[in-house]
Protein backbone atom coordinates (compact mmCIF):
# COMPACT_ATOMS: atom_id res chain seq x y z
CA UNK A 1 0.00 0.00 0.00
CA UNK A 2 1.75 3.80 -1.12
CA UNK A 3 2.22 5.89 1.28
CA UNK A 4 0.25 9.41 1.63
CA UNK A 5 3.59 10.60 0.67
CA UNK A 6 4.29 8.67 -2.45
CA UNK A 7 0.69 9.94 -3.88
CA UNK A 8 1.74 13.42 -3.15
CA UNK A 9 4.47 13.52 -5.29
CA UNK A 10 3.19 11.40 -7.91
CA UNK A 11 0.09 14.01 -7.84
CA UNK A 12 2.78 17.37 -8.03
CA UNK A 13 4.42 15.66 -10.64
CA UNK A 14 1.35 14.75 -13.10
CA UNK A 15 0.53 18.38 -12.55
CA UNK A 16 3.97 19.96 -13.36
CA UNK A 17 3.96 17.40 -16.90
CA UNK A 18 0.53 19.10 -17.45
CA UNK A 19 1.38 22.58 -16.64
CA UNK A 20 4.89 22.01 -19.26
CA UNK A 21 2.73 19.91 -21.97
CA UNK A 22 0.49 23.63 -22.09
CA UNK A 23 3.14 25.56 -22.35
CA UNK A 24 5.42 23.05 -24.67
CA UNK A 25 1.91 23.69 -27.14
CA UNK A 26 1.05 27.28 -26.62
CA UNK A 27 4.90 27.74 -28.38
CA UNK A 28 4.53 24.93 -31.01
CA UNK A 29 0.87 26.77 -31.82
CA UNK A 30 2.33 30.63 -31.92
CA UNK A 31 5.41 29.47 -34.33
CA UNK A 32 3.32 27.82 -36.23
CA UNK A 33 1.19 31.44 -36.94
CA UNK A 34 4.78 33.12 -37.07
CA UNK A 35 5.16 30.48 -40.23
CA UNK A 36 2.26 31.17 -41.98
CA UNK A 37 2.58 35.50 -41.51
CA UNK A 38 3.45 37.08 -44.10
CA UNK A 39 4.52 40.44 -43.92
CA UNK A 40 2.63 42.75 -46.14
CA UNK A 41 4.24 45.32 -48.57
CA UNK A 42 3.16 48.75 -48.98
CA UNK A 43 3.62 52.64 -48.73
CA UNK A 44 3.76 53.79 -45.25
CA UNK A 45 4.64 57.67 -46.14
CA UNK A 46 1.51 59.62 -45.22
CA UNK A 47 2.33 61.99 -47.82
CA UNK A 48 1.90 60.07 -50.68
CA UNK A 49 -1.82 58.95 -52.78
CA UNK A 50 -1.48 55.36 -51.68
CA UNK A 51 -0.43 55.53 -48.50
CA UNK A 52 -1.40 52.05 -46.63
CA UNK A 53 -1.72 52.42 -42.58
CA UNK A 54 -1.92 48.30 -42.73
CA UNK A 55 1.66 47.41 -44.44
CA UNK A 56 4.12 46.17 -42.57
CA UNK A 57 7.49 46.91 -45.10
CA UNK A 58 7.73 50.20 -46.55
CA UNK A 59 8.01 50.33 -50.21
CA UNK A 60 6.40 51.38 -53.61
CA UNK A 61 5.22 54.73 -52.64
CA UNK A 62 3.49 57.04 -55.06
CA UNK A 63 3.35 60.73 -54.41
CA UNK A 64 0.91 63.00 -55.76
CA UNK A 65 0.80 65.45 -58.86
CA UNK A 66 -0.08 68.60 -60.40
CA UNK A 67 -2.98 67.60 -62.44
CA UNK A 68 -4.32 69.68 -65.04
CA UNK A 69 -7.74 69.92 -66.47
CA UNK A 70 -7.97 71.49 -69.75
CA UNK A 71 -11.22 72.62 -70.56
CA UNK A 72 -11.93 74.14 -74.31
CA UNK A 73 -14.75 76.26 -75.39
CA UNK A 74 -15.67 78.23 -78.47
CA UNK A 75 -17.95 81.17 -76.29
CA UNK A 76 -20.56 79.32 -74.71
CA UNK A 77 -20.15 75.96 -77.00
CA UNK A 78 -17.67 73.04 -75.94
CA UNK A 79 -14.55 73.09 -78.39
CA UNK A 80 -14.83 70.67 -81.05
CA UNK A 81 -11.86 70.21 -83.57
CA UNK A 82 -12.87 69.81 -88.05
CA UNK A 83 -16.08 72.23 -86.47
CA UNK A 84 -17.49 75.04 -88.11
CA UNK A 85 -17.67 78.16 -86.15
CA UNK A 86 -18.42 81.86 -86.49
CA UNK A 87 -15.92 84.66 -86.84
CA UNK A 88 -15.83 88.07 -87.27
CA UNK A 89 -18.89 89.31 -88.68
CA UNK A 90 -20.48 86.08 -88.78
CA UNK A 91 -17.75 84.76 -91.27
CA UNK A 92 -17.93 80.95 -90.49
CA UNK A 93 -14.59 79.09 -90.48
CA UNK A 94 -13.26 76.14 -89.86
CA UNK A 95 -11.18 75.06 -86.46
CA UNK A 96 -9.40 71.63 -87.70
CA UNK A 97 -6.70 71.31 -85.18
CA UNK A 98 -5.13 73.26 -82.43
CA UNK A 99 -2.01 72.33 -79.98
CA UNK A 100 -0.01 73.99 -77.36
CA UNK A 101 2.73 73.64 -74.79
CA UNK A 102 2.70 74.16 -71.42
CA UNK A 103 5.84 74.26 -68.84
CA UNK A 104 7.22 76.09 -65.69
CA UNK A 105 4.76 75.75 -63.30
CA UNK A 106 5.35 77.66 -59.90
CA UNK A 107 2.91 78.37 -57.28
CA UNK A 108 3.43 80.79 -54.51
CA UNK A 109 2.66 79.68 -50.65
CA UNK A 110 3.45 83.47 -48.88
CA UNK A 111 4.97 84.87 -51.46
CA UNK A 112 7.65 81.49 -51.55
CA UNK A 113 7.73 79.61 -54.88
CA UNK A 114 7.62 75.80 -55.08
CA UNK A 115 8.33 74.28 -58.64
CA UNK A 116 7.53 70.83 -59.64
CA UNK A 117 9.89 67.49 -58.89
CA UNK A 118 10.53 65.82 -61.25
CA UNK A 119 13.77 66.30 -63.60
CA UNK A 120 14.87 64.96 -67.09
CA UNK A 121 17.82 64.94 -68.78
CA UNK A 122 17.78 66.46 -72.37
CA UNK A 123 20.22 66.78 -74.75
CA UNK A 124 21.15 69.97 -76.90
CA UNK A 125 23.81 71.66 -79.51
CA UNK A 126 27.28 72.99 -77.69
CA UNK A 127 27.70 76.15 -78.56
CA UNK A 128 29.92 75.40 -82.44
CA UNK A 129 26.89 73.28 -83.21
CA UNK A 130 29.34 70.26 -83.69
CA UNK A 131 28.39 68.51 -80.45
CA UNK A 132 25.69 67.61 -78.19
CA UNK A 133 25.48 68.30 -74.26
CA UNK A 134 23.32 66.52 -71.47
CA UNK A 135 21.45 69.03 -69.00
CA UNK A 136 19.05 68.90 -66.80
CA UNK A 137 15.54 70.40 -66.57
CA UNK A 138 12.18 70.68 -64.63
CA UNK A 139 10.06 68.00 -66.42
CA UNK A 140 6.90 69.71 -66.19
CA UNK A 141 6.09 69.90 -69.83
CA UNK A 142 2.82 69.55 -71.24
CA UNK A 143 1.70 69.16 -74.61
CA UNK A 144 -2.12 69.74 -74.96
CA UNK A 145 -4.42 68.77 -77.55
CA UNK A 146 -8.21 68.41 -77.70
CA UNK A 147 -7.97 64.95 -76.03
CA UNK A 148 -7.71 63.80 -73.42
CA UNK A 149 -9.02 66.54 -70.87
CA UNK A 150 -6.44 65.91 -67.99
CA UNK A 151 -2.53 66.32 -67.97
CA UNK A 152 -0.40 65.08 -64.88
CA UNK A 153 1.90 67.49 -64.64
CA UNK A 154 4.76 66.48 -62.88
CA UNK A 155 4.98 65.30 -58.74
CA UNK A 156 4.27 67.95 -56.34
CA UNK A 157 4.98 67.03 -52.48
CA UNK A 158 4.24 70.71 -51.08
CA UNK A 159 0.35 70.82 -49.18
CA UNK A 160 -1.73 73.98 -47.95
CA UNK A 161 -2.82 76.92 -49.78
CA UNK A 162 -1.44 78.69 -52.56
CA UNK A 163 -2.33 82.24 -53.67
CA UNK A 164 -1.01 81.94 -57.13
CA UNK A 165 -0.07 79.92 -59.68
CA UNK A 166 1.67 80.61 -63.17
CA UNK A 167 2.55 78.16 -65.91
CA UNK A 168 4.67 79.60 -69.73
CA UNK A 169 2.62 78.97 -73.12
CA UNK A 170 5.42 77.82 -74.55
CA UNK A 171 8.77 76.93 -73.57
CA UNK A 172 11.86 78.65 -72.40
CA UNK A 173 14.59 79.82 -74.07
CA UNK A 174 17.14 77.27 -72.54
CA UNK A 175 14.34 74.04 -72.75
CA UNK A 176 13.83 75.48 -76.45
CA UNK A 177 17.03 74.08 -77.59
CA UNK A 178 16.49 70.56 -77.19
CA UNK A 179 16.65 68.10 -79.77
CA UNK A 180 13.53 66.62 -80.09
CA UNK A 181 14.65 63.39 -81.74
CA UNK A 182 16.95 62.96 -78.99
CA UNK A 183 14.27 63.46 -76.47
CA UNK A 184 13.22 60.39 -73.92
CA UNK A 185 10.77 58.12 -75.59
CA UNK A 186 7.16 59.42 -75.11
CA UNK A 187 7.91 62.68 -74.08
CA UNK A 188 6.07 65.66 -75.43
CA UNK A 189 9.14 67.49 -77.06
CA UNK A 190 9.56 64.11 -79.26
CA UNK A 191 8.52 64.73 -82.72
CA UNK A 192 4.85 65.00 -83.55
CA UNK A 193 2.86 63.80 -86.22
CA UNK A 194 1.58 67.43 -86.93
CA UNK A 195 5.35 68.57 -87.21
CA UNK A 196 5.44 71.08 -84.37
CA UNK A 197 8.98 71.58 -84.49
CA UNK A 198 10.84 73.86 -87.16
CA UNK A 199 14.25 75.13 -86.45
CA UNK A 200 12.76 75.20 -83.50
CA UNK A 201 9.41 75.04 -81.12
CA UNK A 202 5.77 75.85 -81.97
CA UNK A 203 4.64 76.96 -78.88
CA UNK A 204 0.85 76.99 -80.30
CA UNK A 205 -0.43 75.99 -83.54
CA UNK A 206 -3.70 76.04 -84.83
CA UNK A 207 -5.24 74.76 -88.41
CA UNK A 208 -7.69 76.38 -89.99
CA UNK A 209 -9.75 76.42 -92.79
CA UNK A 210 -10.94 80.18 -93.67
CA UNK A 211 -14.20 79.73 -95.42
CA UNK A 212 -16.92 76.91 -96.01
CA UNK A 213 -15.48 75.87 -99.49
CA UNK A 214 -14.68 72.13 -100.01
CA UNK A 215 -11.70 73.57 -102.38
CA UNK A 216 -9.86 75.69 -99.80
CA UNK A 217 -7.09 74.23 -98.48
CA UNK A 218 -6.20 74.67 -94.73
CA UNK A 219 -3.71 77.44 -93.05
CA UNK A 220 -1.45 76.04 -90.41
CA UNK A 221 -0.44 79.00 -87.99
CA UNK A 222 2.07 78.81 -85.93
CA UNK A 223 3.31 80.98 -82.60
CA UNK A 224 6.83 80.73 -81.85
CA UNK A 225 8.73 82.28 -79.24
CA UNK A 226 9.55 85.24 -81.89
CA UNK A 227 5.61 85.59 -82.00
CA UNK A 228 4.99 85.64 -78.28
CA UNK A 229 7.87 85.57 -75.97
CA UNK A 230 7.86 84.71 -72.41
CA UNK A 231 4.07 84.68 -72.16
CA UNK A 232 2.67 83.35 -68.97
CA UNK A 233 -0.68 82.33 -68.08
CA UNK A 234 -1.65 83.15 -64.01
CA UNK A 235 -3.93 82.22 -61.96
CA UNK A 236 -4.58 84.31 -58.14
CA UNK A 237 -7.16 82.29 -56.01
CA UNK A 238 -6.93 80.14 -52.73
CA UNK A 239 -5.28 76.74 -54.75
CA UNK A 240 -5.35 74.11 -51.95
CA UNK A 241 -2.87 70.89 -51.92
CA UNK A 242 -4.44 68.52 -49.48
CA UNK A 243 -1.76 65.92 -48.20
CA UNK A 244 -1.60 62.92 -49.79
CA UNK A 245 -3.84 63.47 -53.25
CA UNK A 246 -3.07 64.88 -56.53
CA UNK A 247 -3.35 68.42 -56.43
CA UNK A 248 -6.07 69.07 -59.20
CA UNK A 249 -5.86 72.95 -61.52
CA UNK A 250 -8.25 74.13 -64.25
CA UNK A 251 -7.61 75.45 -67.02
CA UNK A 252 -10.30 76.93 -69.24
CA UNK A 253 -9.62 78.27 -72.75
CA UNK A 254 -11.54 79.99 -74.90
CA UNK A 255 -11.04 80.21 -78.38
CA UNK A 256 -13.37 82.23 -79.52
CA UNK A 257 -11.52 85.21 -77.88
CA UNK A 258 -8.32 84.32 -79.67
CA UNK A 259 -9.81 84.46 -83.10
CA UNK A 260 -11.76 87.58 -81.95
CA UNK A 261 -11.23 90.27 -84.94
CA UNK A 262 -9.56 88.25 -87.85
CA UNK A 263 -10.44 88.84 -90.79
CA UNK A 264 -11.04 85.20 -92.88
CA UNK A 265 -11.24 86.91 -96.15
CA UNK A 266 -8.22 88.70 -96.32
CA UNK A 267 -5.77 85.81 -97.24
CA UNK A 268 -2.52 87.12 -94.62
CA UNK A 269 -1.41 84.52 -92.21
CA UNK A 270 0.57 87.64 -90.70
CA UNK A 271 -2.48 89.95 -90.36
CA UNK A 272 -4.43 86.83 -88.73
CA UNK A 273 -1.11 86.35 -86.56
CA UNK A 274 -0.71 89.87 -85.19
CA UNK A 275 -4.27 90.27 -84.32
CA UNK A 276 -3.98 86.96 -82.80
CA UNK A 277 -1.26 88.15 -80.23
CA UNK A 278 -2.95 91.07 -79.24
CA UNK A 279 -6.32 88.16 -78.49
CA UNK A 280 -3.61 85.98 -76.13
CA UNK A 281 -4.16 87.88 -72.73
CA UNK A 282 -7.98 87.04 -72.83
CA UNK A 283 -7.92 83.55 -73.72
CA UNK A 284 -6.73 81.45 -70.50
CA UNK A 285 -8.07 81.24 -67.18
CA UNK A 286 -7.03 79.32 -64.40
CA UNK A 287 -9.11 77.90 -61.49
CA UNK A 288 -9.71 75.26 -58.62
Amino acid sequence: MKSIYSVLTGMITGLRMLKFGSFFGTIVLLLAQYACFEPQSGCLDIAATNFNAAADKNCCCRYPNLVITVDQVYDTLVFRQDYLYPGTGGHLFRIKSLAFYLSEFTLLKNGVPFYMGDTVQLKIYDVAGNDTLVQPFVDDVALVRRTPLEYPIATFGEDGFFETITFRLGLSSAMGQAIPTLAPANHPLRPQPDNLYNNGYTFLQAVVVRDTMAATLPDTIRFTRADLGDFFIEGNDHFEHKLGYNFPIKLRADWSVLFQGVIWTNHDIQAWKTQMVSNFPGVFRVSM
